[in-house]
Protein backbone atom coordinates (compact mmCIF):
# COMPACT_ATOMS: atom_id res chain seq x y z
CA UNK A 1 0.00 0.00 0.00
CA UNK A 2 1.24 3.33 -1.03
CA UNK A 3 1.30 5.87 1.92
CA UNK A 4 1.17 9.57 1.11
CA UNK A 5 2.95 11.81 3.95
CA UNK A 6 -0.03 14.33 3.71
CA UNK A 7 -3.65 13.73 2.37
CA UNK A 8 -6.77 15.39 2.27
CA UNK A 9 -9.48 13.42 3.73
CA UNK A 10 -12.45 15.37 1.94
CA UNK A 11 -10.32 15.53 -1.70
CA UNK A 12 -9.44 12.14 -1.58
CA UNK A 13 -13.05 11.21 -0.88
CA UNK A 14 -14.81 13.32 -3.76
CA UNK A 15 -11.74 11.40 -5.95
CA UNK A 16 -13.19 8.31 -4.92
CA UNK A 17 -16.80 9.04 -5.45
CA UNK A 18 -15.87 10.54 -8.84
CA UNK A 19 -14.45 7.12 -9.09
CA UNK A 20 -17.32 4.96 -8.17
CA UNK A 21 -19.31 7.18 -10.16
CA UNK A 22 -17.44 5.54 -13.52
CA UNK A 23 -19.17 2.13 -11.83
CA UNK A 24 -22.41 2.15 -12.80
CA UNK A 25 -22.74 -1.44 -11.31
CA UNK A 26 -21.66 0.14 -7.38
CA UNK A 27 -23.71 1.22 -5.02
CA UNK A 28 -23.77 5.12 -5.18
CA UNK A 29 -25.45 6.37 -2.56
CA UNK A 30 -22.33 6.02 -0.65
CA UNK A 31 -22.16 8.14 3.19
CA UNK A 32 -19.52 11.15 2.74
CA UNK A 33 -18.08 10.05 6.33
CA UNK A 34 -18.01 6.80 5.12
CA UNK A 35 -15.91 7.87 1.77
CA UNK A 36 -13.94 9.36 3.91
CA UNK A 37 -12.99 6.16 6.13
CA UNK A 38 -11.60 4.59 2.99
CA UNK A 39 -8.97 7.32 2.53
CA UNK A 40 -8.88 7.83 5.97
CA UNK A 41 -7.31 4.51 6.41
CA UNK A 42 -5.75 3.57 3.54
CA UNK A 43 -4.15 7.10 4.24
CA UNK A 44 -4.59 8.90 1.19
CA UNK A 45 -4.23 5.90 -1.41
CA UNK A 46 -6.97 6.10 -3.19
CA UNK A 47 -6.00 2.97 -5.47
CA UNK A 48 -5.92 0.65 -2.62
CA UNK A 49 -9.14 2.36 -1.17
CA UNK A 50 -11.06 1.31 -4.40
CA UNK A 51 -9.97 -2.10 -3.83
CA UNK A 52 -10.80 -2.60 -0.49
CA UNK A 53 -14.10 -0.54 -1.66
CA UNK A 54 -14.86 -3.02 -4.27
CA UNK A 55 -13.66 -6.17 -2.35
CA UNK A 56 -16.26 -5.36 0.52
CA UNK A 57 -19.36 -4.51 -1.10
CA UNK A 58 -18.73 -7.77 -3.31
CA UNK A 59 -18.14 -9.92 -0.42
CA UNK A 60 -21.44 -8.77 1.12
CA UNK A 61 -23.48 -9.47 -2.48
CA UNK A 62 -21.91 -12.85 -1.89
CA UNK A 63 -22.86 -13.27 1.60
CA UNK A 64 -26.65 -12.73 1.85
CA UNK A 65 -27.20 -14.48 5.21
CA UNK A 66 -25.00 -11.93 6.95
CA UNK A 67 -25.71 -8.78 4.65
CA UNK A 68 -29.59 -9.06 3.39
CA UNK A 69 -32.94 -8.88 5.48
CA UNK A 70 -30.44 -6.23 8.13
CA UNK A 71 -33.16 -4.23 9.81
CA UNK A 72 -31.62 -3.78 12.67
CA UNK A 73 -34.77 -3.43 14.77
CA UNK A 74 -35.84 -7.36 13.97
CA UNK A 75 -36.36 -9.55 16.73
CA UNK A 76 -33.39 -11.35 15.78
CA UNK A 77 -30.82 -8.20 15.47
CA UNK A 78 -32.75 -6.98 19.04
CA UNK A 79 -32.20 -10.51 20.70
CA UNK A 80 -28.58 -10.51 20.03
CA UNK A 81 -28.33 -6.78 21.14
CA UNK A 82 -29.54 -7.64 24.63
CA UNK A 83 -27.64 -10.78 24.92
CA UNK A 84 -24.43 -9.51 23.94
CA UNK A 85 -22.74 -6.08 24.43
CA UNK A 86 -20.91 -4.62 21.23
CA UNK A 87 -20.27 -1.55 22.37
CA UNK A 88 -18.56 1.35 20.69
CA UNK A 89 -16.35 3.39 23.87
CA UNK A 90 -16.04 7.53 23.50
CA UNK A 91 -12.26 8.80 23.47
CA UNK A 92 -9.90 8.36 26.42
CA UNK A 93 -8.55 11.66 26.68
CA UNK A 94 -4.78 11.54 25.90
CA UNK A 95 -5.21 8.31 23.74
CA UNK A 96 -5.59 8.66 20.15
CA UNK A 97 -6.87 5.17 19.75
CA UNK A 98 -10.95 4.20 19.36
CA UNK A 99 -11.92 1.14 21.26
CA UNK A 100 -14.82 -1.37 20.98
CA UNK A 101 -15.65 -3.50 23.63
CA UNK A 102 -17.51 -7.21 23.41
CA UNK A 103 -18.67 -9.27 25.52
CA UNK A 104 -21.71 -12.05 26.14
CA UNK A 105 -24.53 -10.58 28.29
CA UNK A 106 -26.88 -13.59 28.54
CA UNK A 107 -24.27 -16.97 28.84
CA UNK A 108 -26.94 -19.00 27.25
CA UNK A 109 -25.35 -20.86 24.81
CA UNK A 110 -29.19 -21.85 22.89
CA UNK A 111 -29.00 -17.83 22.14
CA UNK A 112 -26.09 -17.59 20.68
CA UNK A 113 -27.01 -18.04 16.81
CA UNK A 114 -23.83 -17.51 15.28
CA UNK A 115 -25.00 -15.93 11.92
CA UNK A 116 -26.96 -13.57 13.42
CA UNK A 117 -24.20 -12.31 16.08
CA UNK A 118 -22.00 -11.37 12.46
CA UNK A 119 -25.08 -9.73 10.84
CA UNK A 120 -25.95 -7.90 14.33
CA UNK A 121 -21.89 -7.00 14.39
CA UNK A 122 -21.24 -5.74 10.57
CA UNK A 123 -24.74 -3.36 11.82
CA UNK A 124 -22.76 -1.89 14.65
CA UNK A 125 -19.50 -1.67 12.37
CA UNK A 126 -21.10 -0.05 9.39
CA UNK A 127 -23.00 2.51 11.56
CA UNK A 128 -19.90 3.25 13.52
CA UNK A 129 -18.43 4.17 10.15
CA UNK A 130 -20.97 7.02 9.78
CA UNK A 131 -20.65 8.44 13.15
CA UNK A 132 -19.01 11.68 13.41
CA UNK A 133 -17.62 11.39 17.08
CA UNK A 134 -15.73 8.42 16.01
CA UNK A 135 -12.49 10.41 14.95
CA UNK A 136 -10.33 10.08 11.77
CA UNK A 137 -6.82 10.79 13.50
CA UNK A 138 -3.71 8.54 13.72
CA UNK A 139 -4.65 6.50 16.57
CA UNK A 140 -5.87 2.94 15.52
CA UNK A 141 -9.12 0.39 16.59
CA UNK A 142 -8.60 -1.72 19.40
CA UNK A 143 -11.13 -3.95 19.59
CA UNK A 144 -11.46 -5.60 23.73
CA UNK A 145 -13.24 -8.95 23.17
CA UNK A 146 -14.48 -10.27 26.87
CA UNK A 147 -14.51 -14.15 26.82
CA UNK A 148 -15.68 -14.00 30.51
CA UNK A 149 -19.12 -16.53 30.01
CA UNK A 150 -18.00 -18.18 26.43
CA UNK A 151 -17.97 -21.80 26.82
CA UNK A 152 -17.26 -24.92 24.55
CA UNK A 153 -20.60 -25.24 23.55
CA UNK A 154 -20.83 -21.66 22.03
CA UNK A 155 -18.05 -23.06 20.30
CA UNK A 156 -20.22 -25.36 18.53
CA UNK A 157 -22.50 -22.68 17.44
CA UNK A 158 -19.76 -20.88 15.22
CA UNK A 159 -20.78 -21.29 11.45
CA UNK A 160 -17.19 -21.68 9.70
CA UNK A 161 -18.57 -20.42 6.69
CA UNK A 162 -19.85 -17.32 8.32
CA UNK A 163 -16.44 -17.28 10.46
CA UNK A 164 -14.33 -17.04 7.11
CA UNK A 165 -16.42 -14.21 5.43
CA UNK A 166 -15.89 -12.09 8.92
CA UNK A 167 -12.23 -12.67 8.93
CA UNK A 168 -11.85 -11.96 5.49
CA UNK A 169 -13.68 -8.92 5.23
CA UNK A 170 -12.41 -7.01 8.59
CA UNK A 171 -9.06 -7.91 7.18
CA UNK A 172 -9.36 -7.11 4.14
CA UNK A 173 -11.79 -5.02 3.43
CA UNK A 174 -13.00 -2.89 6.05
CA UNK A 175 -11.99 0.82 6.21
CA UNK A 176 -10.48 1.49 9.53
CA UNK A 177 -6.42 1.17 10.42
CA UNK A 178 -6.51 -1.62 13.14
CA UNK A 179 -4.08 -1.14 15.47
CA UNK A 180 -4.16 -4.18 18.27
CA UNK A 181 -6.98 -6.99 19.45
CA UNK A 182 -6.74 -7.53 23.25
CA UNK A 183 -8.51 -10.61 24.54
CA UNK A 184 -9.56 -10.70 28.31
CA UNK A 185 -10.63 -12.94 30.88
CA UNK A 186 -9.31 -15.77 28.97
CA UNK A 187 -10.72 -19.21 28.88
CA UNK A 188 -8.82 -22.15 29.54
CA UNK A 189 -9.65 -23.71 26.37
CA UNK A 190 -8.69 -20.88 24.31
CA UNK A 191 -6.19 -23.59 22.70
CA UNK A 192 -9.18 -24.35 21.04
CA UNK A 193 -10.80 -21.47 20.04
CA UNK A 194 -7.27 -20.73 18.47
CA UNK A 195 -7.39 -23.67 16.50
CA UNK A 196 -10.84 -22.57 15.23
CA UNK A 197 -9.47 -18.70 14.24
CA UNK A 198 -6.05 -19.47 12.82
CA UNK A 199 -6.29 -20.99 9.61
CA UNK A 200 -8.49 -17.37 8.30
CA UNK A 201 -6.31 -15.15 10.14
CA UNK A 202 -3.39 -13.19 8.32
CA UNK A 203 -0.38 -13.30 10.26
CA UNK A 204 -0.35 -9.29 10.50
CA UNK A 205 -3.71 -9.57 12.46
CA UNK A 206 -2.17 -12.64 14.57
CA UNK A 207 0.63 -10.50 15.66
CA UNK A 208 -1.60 -7.45 17.02
CA UNK A 209 -3.36 -10.66 19.66
CA UNK A 210 -2.79 -10.11 22.94
CA UNK A 211 -4.61 -12.23 25.80
CA UNK A 212 -4.74 -11.71 29.45
CA UNK A 213 -5.90 -13.80 32.19
CA UNK A 214 -8.61 -13.01 34.65
CA UNK A 215 -7.89 -11.01 37.09
CA UNK A 216 -4.65 -10.02 35.58
CA UNK A 217 -3.13 -6.44 34.62
CA UNK A 218 -1.20 -7.37 31.96
CA UNK A 219 -3.29 -5.26 30.08
CA UNK A 220 -2.65 -1.47 31.52
CA UNK A 221 0.45 -2.23 29.78
CA UNK A 222 -1.43 -1.79 26.73
CA UNK A 223 -4.08 0.78 26.97
CA UNK A 224 -5.38 3.45 29.41
CA UNK A 225 -7.39 1.74 32.24
CA UNK A 226 -9.51 4.33 31.48
CA UNK A 227 -10.27 2.54 28.13
CA UNK A 228 -11.74 -0.48 30.61
CA UNK A 229 -15.30 -1.10 32.02
CA UNK A 230 -16.08 0.86 35.17
CA UNK A 231 -16.73 -2.72 36.44
CA UNK A 232 -13.01 -4.03 36.18
CA UNK A 233 -11.67 -0.43 37.09
CA UNK A 234 -12.01 1.51 34.37
CA UNK A 235 -14.34 4.74 33.84
CA UNK A 236 -16.51 3.15 30.69
CA UNK A 237 -20.06 2.75 31.90
CA UNK A 238 -21.10 -0.27 29.58
CA UNK A 239 -24.50 0.38 30.15
CA UNK A 240 -24.44 4.14 29.09
CA UNK A 241 -22.36 3.37 26.40
CA UNK A 242 -24.76 0.96 25.21
CA UNK A 243 -27.95 2.77 25.30
CA UNK A 244 -26.66 5.16 23.74
CA UNK A 245 -25.87 2.78 20.94
CA UNK A 246 -29.64 1.71 20.94
CA UNK A 247 -30.66 5.45 20.84
CA UNK A 248 -28.27 5.41 17.02
CA UNK A 249 -29.53 2.48 15.88
CA UNK A 250 -32.92 3.57 16.17
CA UNK A 251 -32.53 6.86 14.56
CA UNK A 252 -30.28 5.28 11.69
CA UNK A 253 -32.80 2.50 11.11
CA UNK A 254 -32.87 3.42 7.39
CA UNK A 255 -29.08 4.07 6.51
CA UNK A 256 -28.86 0.78 7.57
CA UNK A 257 -32.15 -0.56 5.68
CA UNK A 258 -31.21 1.25 2.49
CA UNK A 259 -30.13 -1.15 -0.22
CA UNK A 260 -29.01 1.43 -2.72
CA UNK A 261 -26.02 2.27 -0.18
CA UNK A 262 -25.04 -1.93 -0.03
CA UNK A 263 -26.61 -3.17 -3.24
CA UNK A 264 -23.77 -3.91 -6.15
CA UNK A 265 -26.39 -4.24 -9.46
CA UNK A 266 -24.75 -6.81 -11.87
CA UNK A 267 -26.99 -5.79 -14.81
CA UNK A 268 -25.03 -2.54 -14.96
CA UNK A 269 -21.31 -4.13 -14.39
CA UNK A 270 -19.13 -2.71 -17.18
CA UNK A 271 -17.38 -6.29 -18.16
CA UNK A 272 -14.29 -4.16 -19.37
CA UNK A 273 -13.78 -3.23 -15.82
CA UNK A 274 -10.41 -5.50 -14.61
CA UNK A 275 -10.38 -4.40 -11.19
CA UNK A 276 -13.90 -5.00 -10.49
CA UNK A 277 -14.10 -8.14 -12.29
CA UNK A 278 -10.65 -9.44 -10.73
CA UNK A 279 -11.71 -8.85 -7.16
CA UNK A 280 -14.93 -10.44 -7.80
CA UNK A 281 -13.20 -13.53 -9.15
CA UNK A 282 -10.87 -13.63 -5.88
CA UNK A 283 -13.60 -13.25 -4.04
CA UNK A 284 -15.50 -16.42 -5.36
CA UNK A 285 -12.19 -18.64 -5.37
Amino acid sequence: MGIEQQFNLEEGAERLKDWIATQPHLPQNIHPTLLQRYIHSTRGDLEYAKKIFVLGYTIRQNNPAIFDNRDPLSSNVMNILRSIDMVPLPSVEGCEDKFIYYRLVDCDPDKFDFNDVIKTFFIIADLRMIQPDVPMNDGGDVPIFDMNGFTLRHMTKVVLSTLRVYMRYTQEAHPVRLKAIHVINCTPFLDRVMCLVKPFMKKRVADMLHFHLPNSETIYAHLPKAALPDEYGGQQSIIKHKEDWFNRIKLQRDYITDGSRWKIDESRRNNGNDLCGTLRKLEID
